[in-house]
């Protein structure tokens, strides 16, 4: 019984949220629809009540009050085109979802009632800026859109969920032991999940996909902090290419370009606990800590330094390769399975220390691979969480200190000097909470 009251409140809650924000924008242009506060909030208790009534969506109690909600707002979208001529049925629709919300509050799914209620209101409330989003899009941008939608909703489906290793190519077996190499090592390397493959670089792909849209979105002089945290999440390393230029050109200012780096380094923090918490959740007890307190030491650093700095600077546009493309794809498709190829051979010939030595090798070139394929072998128990979460560790601080070193080498002297020095700041109060924990 108390579940079901909560639920009842949460469905009141997410009835005024939405119903607030369609009478925000009634208010505002002026046109009035058939719901507003009031309504949005009767729709999802009435919901709520008729969820609880009948106990499941095929109810014949949720499917009458459903099929009333659709006479009513069919009725109310003519009304309103009569008078005023208005096509957009965009409350109609709301009012249609809010009612499903409602349900699904009584009805054992609450949490997924509450993520789709804020996206609702989400989308409703960045509705005229996604308007000038696609007014703005670029025709390279739309394919892009297409193809990632190609590659993830139909590609990963038909490829096949089960591991492979060498010894199942035909021949091959045969000719490795050639060279004196059992079939038993063979077997061993199972690496090969062409479905898990693919959905790391589907996953990598979308991050940087959202992005780049961020960018696009938010406009490249919105601050430098702000172009770090997008930046970051397509590409820290883009981010400090561009801004080692910036502080080359611009001497005399370099605290805009430093504060814009060290937030994209932070931010990778924040995405390999990301793609952590979506691979394999077991390795957050270990690995959220260290990320997170090197993540918030770079923030605080930031911070401090926009305190220091009153002015502000033009800034460059940064130039990042559009959304998606399908050869950089397949090449973090191959990058990951090479990784996930060599990791397997260094662990059974040297242990964890092999891992180890393979993370910070990799790390120099990409973090994501290392990062899920460490995620990918402790979940299916081939290493253990403590040294899964190492390697990630190690691969972050080889990928910090190859940023680092581009903006020393490549950047001002200055601005190379303060990225180096908070780098190692960074990692060194990192690894000492790794081995601390």
């Amino acid at each position: 019984m108390e579940a079901e009251l909560w639920g009842i409140v949460v469905a009141i809650f997410l009835g005024a949220l939405i119903g607030l924000q369609r009478e925000y924008t009634q208010q505002h242009i002026h046109l009035k629809r058939f719901a507003g506060f009031r309504t949005f909030i009767l729709i999802t208790f009435f919901g709520a009540i008729l969820g609880y009534l009948g106990k499941g969506f095929d109810s014949l109690f949720v499917i009458i009050g459903f099929s009333g909600i659709i006479v009513l707002t069919i009725v109310s979208y003519i009304l309103t085109y009569m008078r005023e001529k208005s096509t957009s049925a965009t409350t109609e629709v709301a009012a249609i979802m809010v009612y499903v919300l409602g349900v699904m509050c009584t009805t054992g799914n609450m949490q997924l009632a509450i993520i789709f209620g804020i996206l609702i209101v989400a989308f409703l409330t960045f509705k005229e800026r996604f308007h000038n989003f696609a007014k703005k899009m670029e025709k390279k941008e739309m394919m892009a859109v297409v193809k990632f939608a190609l590659v993830s909703l139909v590609v990963l489906p038909i490829l096949p969920n089960r591991d492979y290793s060498p010894s199942d190519i035909p021949g091959l077996t045969q000719i490795f032991e050639s060279f004196g190499i059992n079939s038993n090592f063979l077997s061993q390397l199972n690496v090969f999940n062409f479905h898990q493959i693919w959905l790391m670089v589907i996953l990598v792909a979308g991050i940087s996909f959202v992005g780049y849209f961020l960018v696009k979105l938010s406009g490249s002089k919105r601050g430098y902090g702000l172009i770090g945290f997008v930046g970051g999440l397509v590409s820290s390393t883009a981010v400090t290419l561009s801004m080692a230029g910036e502080s080359k050109k611009n001497k005399k200012v370099y605290t805009p370009f430093v504060i814009a780096v060290i937030v994209a380094m932070s931010v990778m923090f924040i995405r390999i606990i990301f793609e952590v918490a979506i691979v394999n959740s077991s390795l957050l007890s270990i690995v959220l800590v260290p990320l997170i307190v090197m993540a918030i030491l770079g923030f605080t650093a930031s911070v401090i330094l926009m305190k220091k700095d009153s002015k502000k600077g033009n800034l460059e546009k940064i130039e990042f390769k559009q959304p998606f493309a399908l050869p950089p794809a397949l090449k973090f498709g191959l990058f990951f399975a090479l990784i996930l190829f060599v990791s397997k051979i260094m662990q059974i010939l040297f242990g964890s220390t092999g891992l180890y030595i393979t993370s910070i090798l990799s790390g120099l070139a990409d973090v994501d691979a290392i990062t899920l394929s460490m995620a990918s072998l402790s979940k299916s128990g081939e290493i253990s969480n403590f040294v899964a979460t190492t390697s990630i560790i190690l691969a972050a601080a080889s990928n910090t200190m190859v940023k680092a070193g581009m903006a020393y080498f490549l950047g001002a002297k200055k601005f190379g000097k303060i990225i180096l020095g908070i780098s190692l700041l960074i990692l060194a109060v990192g690894l000492l909470v790794l081995f601390l924990i």
